[in-house]
């Protein structure tokens, strides 16, 4: 019986090791690739949030306040669409 638990935790020390070098090295890939500027899906996303922002912008009612926040949708999506990308990349390489 106790030959058994060493053996276990020996087994839950070395998938401890293995799970804390792959969360190392996909935090250094994540590191890596945030200092990147991914420059076209920032644009594809500032693009695609302008045309929603224009078509929002256009059925409403002219107010100056309403269109400084629908400015903002272009900033968010691409920025949102940046960080899914990287998301992606890091999880793909798993």
């Amino acid at each position: 019986m106790p030959r058994s638990i060493s053996r276990s935790v020996n087994y839950a020390k070395r998938v401890h090791l293995i799970r804390e070098k792959n969360h190392q090295k996909i935090e250094e890939i994540k590191m890596v690739l945030e200092q990147e500027s991914h420059l076209f899906i920032v644009i594809l996303g500032a693009v695609i949030g302008s045309i929603l922002s224009i078509f929002i912008a256009y059925h409403l009612k002219p107010n100056l306040f309403e269109y400084a926040m629908l400015s903002a949708i272009p900033f968010a999506l691409s920025y949102s669409l940046r960080k899914v990308y990287i998301h992606t990349l890091v999880h793909s390489q798993e």
